[in-house]
């Protein structure tokens, strides 16, 4: 080990299990620990991977991780840039891999491994650990994301084209991201609930918790019949808001305990007819704005505090998707084509899981987003007692990721820095707002 990597050993605590691999991480550049992990699932774990002369696997899903990261305004404008700095690709050989059955084969192969792998490694960076009767479920906040359609788009009858759209799954144990299935695109209008009905059961079929996950959506995901069926079959359970034109016939109240920190705010747990079948409702009433939400769900069994803290966190998937847009820049289709509509989305849910991981890994170094901390902090410690909600106190990790963050990883890649260089600026960065 270099005698700077020593000097930084010395100014980062580490606890004993950690040490081997960070004075290895210390040897290695920022891009090489970052994009390390998809790579290693290419080359010992894909059983999809193919030798291929002009566009090797591994090549290609760099090249993927790094279309996301990068700023570029087109494809074309990514492959120049390559070029220009001396590592060319032809435009016909990586627009023919994204439309490549087999390619996206090998990417969802990547991103389901990737998923596993990750979240095991992050299962001491539990959003919802202080909520034990979460720790044997999956739940999960799903919606829809569009984005711009490609250039040469197809037209639908109208002659307009349609932008792309594709369902969304976050954890929220993890932060990290799934993607599901594109809902519309190539000039066919969609909505997306019955896209997610036909592929919810496969989807789910990656969590490897024991007990029913628990789906978190917004008002397009209700279906009462639907969901009640997937309760009775064991499949899943699902939390969601009542729509205002909902009739509901109130059939019996569900005692709860009133003086539980985490039920504050809610004001009735009920049971209630629906034209299709039954359901929970609990009317809760925001302490710090006053607004009342009426929330349903199949789950039968959690505090419905804790029911409405998991509704109000679906807000994170929304946070993602600001991420996808506005921080990584991915706000056009790459190419027409379900398959490449698919590879694109895994690329950008690899990317940002990346970015968790990496995280984590500073946290291994005492380096955290203390900027976002501290400003929670703050305005919670700014709140009168009145209007501080406990539950929402109890969350762990579960910080967006920031713009000065994603551009320092971003220089990082482009510049292939040393760990031991950049490690400094990392903790400068995320200390403080500039």
């Amino acid at each position: 080990m270099c005698a700077q990597s020593v000097i930084l050993l010395s100014r980062f605590p580490l606890e004993a299990p950690y040490y081997s691999s960070v004075s290895k991480l210390l040897n290695t550049t920022v891009d090489e620990e970052f994009v390390e992990p998809a790579l290693r699932l290419v080359r010992d774990y894909c059983r999809s991977s193919r030798p291929t002369p002009e566009l090797s696997d591994e090549a290609f899903v760099r090249l993927g991780l790094q279309r996301v990261v990068e700023t570029c305004e087109s494809g074309r404008a990514f492959l120049q840039e390559r070029a220009d700095g001396g590592e060319p690709v032809a435009r016909a050989t990586f627009f023919d891999a994204l439309h490549s059955a087999r390619r996206l084969a090998l990417t969802s192969e990547v991103a389901a491994q990737s998923y596993q792998r990750f979240s095991r490694e992050l299962c001491k960076r539990d959003w919802l650990e202080q909520f034990p009767e979460l720790s044997r479920r999956a739940v999960w906040a799903v919606d829809g994301h569009q984005i711009e359609h490609a250039v040469h788009a197809i037209c639908d009858t109208k002659g307009e084209r349609v932008s792309a759209g594709m369902i969304y799954g976050l954890c929220l144990h993890t932060g990290l991201v799934r993607p599901m299935a594109p809902f519309q695109g190539d000039g066919r209008h969609g909505h997306e609930f019955p896209v997610f009905k036909k592929h919810l059961g496969a989807w789910l079929g990656a969590d490897q918790r024991e007990e029913m996950p628990i789906v978190i959506g917004d008002p397009a995901y209700i279906d009462v019949q639907f969901w009640c069926l997937q309760k009775i079959r064991r499949q899943a359970v699902v939390i969601t808001r009542e729509k205002e034109n909902m009739k509901p016939q109130v059939i019996a109240a569900n005692p709860f305990d009133a003086d539980d920190p985490v039920n504050r705010g809610v004001e009735a747990d009920e049971y209630a007819g629906y034209s299709a079948g039954y359901m929970r409702r609990i009317r809760y009433r925001d302490p710090a704005t006053g607004e009342l939400f009426i929330f349903i769900t199949t789950c039968l069994t959690l505090r419905p505090g804790l029911i409405a803290l998991l509704y109000l966190l679906r807000w994170k998937i929304e946070k993602a998707y600001d991420v996808f847009k506005n921080k990584l820049f991915e706000q056009k289709a790459w190419a027409n084509g379900r398959t490449a509509l698919l590879c694109q989305a895994h690329f950008v849910a690899l990317v940002y899981n990346l970015l968790i991981l990496l995280q984590a890994k500073l946290e291994n170094f005492g380096i955290y987003e203390r900027k976002v901390q501290d400003k929670a902090a703050k305005r919670a410690a700014g709140a009168p007692a009145a209007k501080r909600v406990p539950s929402h106190e109890m969350i762990q990790h579960a910080h967006v990721l920031t713009c000065q963050f994603i551009r320092l990883v971003r220089y990082c890649l482009r510049r292939r820095t040393a760990w031991v260089d950049m490690l400094p600026l990392f903790r400068e960065r995320m200390e403080v707002y500039l």
